[in-house]
């Protein structure tokens, strides 16, 4: 039994660190994703896949003792998924056309996302995934991993942090996903950050894209789904989204102190161009806007939303490469946004293509509340 025992710890000593690197190098492949560029994104990520897959491998040939199997099958599930996530370019011998497999390609991205949800309970337990689940710069920072050691964090009925779904399971649309990091001080009010995810997605996948940063930063985190396939984006006064929105983020309000002074609306591609809709209606709570590689939509200029533009606080994001909105797009919105009058924060990113520049995070969260700092390491 205790050689047993010393097989499966040695298993998952070498397992998760392959699996977190794995996790790592695809957030990198997703900052290049480009049609053009699936062979080489191929080779880049087939290391670590391969490394991955021989370690889970001999992983999955060990028994797990009856008290332990549920810390076996949730390293099993987020392996499978990651894996998953790997597949569709790592796979030379598909037969698949460019067209298909670029749609699988994007699929992936969902089964990364569920890779992420499968491991991030062990990360009270495990130091390795504890410390994924911060932002990089402050992954030697144990002041703050060891505010996250030993907690439990799966919610109950009686506990007010962790991940909360409200009606937003994958397969329902209009809900949204919420998180509370868990040592946030909930006498005081907290920032929101709502989160709008491009179109096909889902708000429960978009939440990983913003996590870490709550958690290391200490706001709360809301990962809203559109009520269709995407947002409401062809008739600005037949918007079928916005009143649900504005319902979601009052139940919030009544269960969470929020800083009314920090609500931050911002999304991806769909998202970001309804940021821009629903961030211009008139009374809108949002204090903050970031639309992130969308469009300002053509009718915003010439109806009375471009008015609430003034003086609005805007991160406009754009890449020079993004392959589905040109960034011509983006320098017309800025055009626009500067006429209005918004306090726009404009910022063109080198070589990025149609993808989340999920690393212009920390420097948004800082832009929309500077005392959202990384706990000083002492």
């Amino acid at each position: 039994m205790a050689d047993e025992n010393d097989q499966l710890l040695t298993a998952i000593t070498d397992l998760i660190p392959k699996l977190l690197m794995a996790m790592e190098a695809f957030e990198q492949l997703q900052r290049n994703m480009n049609p053009a560029a699936l062979t080489t994104l191929g080779e880049f990520i087939s290391p670590f896949e391969q490394a991955l897959r021989e370690s889970f491998d001999v992983f999955n040939k060990l028994p797990f003792p009856d008290e332990l199997k549920g810390y076996g099958e949730t390293i099993a599930n987020s392996c499978t998924y990651c894996l998953r996530a790997m597949a569709p370019f790592v796979d030379t011998e598909s037969s698949q056309d460019g067209s298909e497999r670029m749609i699988a390609s994007m699929k992936a991205m969902r089964a990364h996302c569920r890779a992420q949800e499968y491991i991030y309970p062990l990360a009270g337990v495990m130091s390795p995934v504890n410390q994924y689940f911060i932002e990089a710069g402050s992954r030697g920072n144990t002041k703050l991993l060891q505010q996250f050691q030993g907690l439990e964090l799966e919610p109950n009925a009686t506990k007010k942090h962790g991940i909360f779904s409200f009606s937003n399971d994958r397969k329902e649309r209009g809900g949204f996903s919420l998180y509370v990091p868990e040592n946030l001080d909930l006498s005081k009010p907290a920032s929101l950050v709502i989160a709008l995810h491009g179109g096909t997605g889902h708000g429960a996948d978009f939440l990983w894209s913003w996590l870490r940063e709550a958690r290391t930063r200490g706001f709360i985190l809301m990962s809203v789904t559109s009520q269709g396939d995407t947002w409401s984006l062809m008739d600005l006064y037949n918007d079928i989204d916005y009143l649900p929105l504005l319902r979601n983020i009052e139940h919030v309000k009544s269960e969470w102190v929020i800083d009314e002074d920090h609500i931050l609306l911002g999304g991806m591609s769909d998202g970001a161009t309804y940021t821009m809709i629903a961030g211009l209606t008139e009374d809108a709570p949002f204090t903050h806007l970031a639309p992130f590689s969308g469009v300002l939509h053509p009718e915003i200029p010439i109806s009375p939303k471009i008015l609430q533009a003034s003086g609005k606080p805007i991160y406009l994001v754009h890449g020079t490469e993004d392959w589905m909105f040109p960034i011509e797009t983006a320098y017309m919105a800025k055009q626009e946004l500067e006429n209005a009058g918004a306090k726009l924060n404009f910022r063109e990113i080198p070589g990025l293509p149609h993808s989340y520049a999920r690393f212009e995070n920390p420097a948004l969260v800082e832009w929309f509340n500077p005392q959202l700092m990384v706990p000083v390491n002492v």
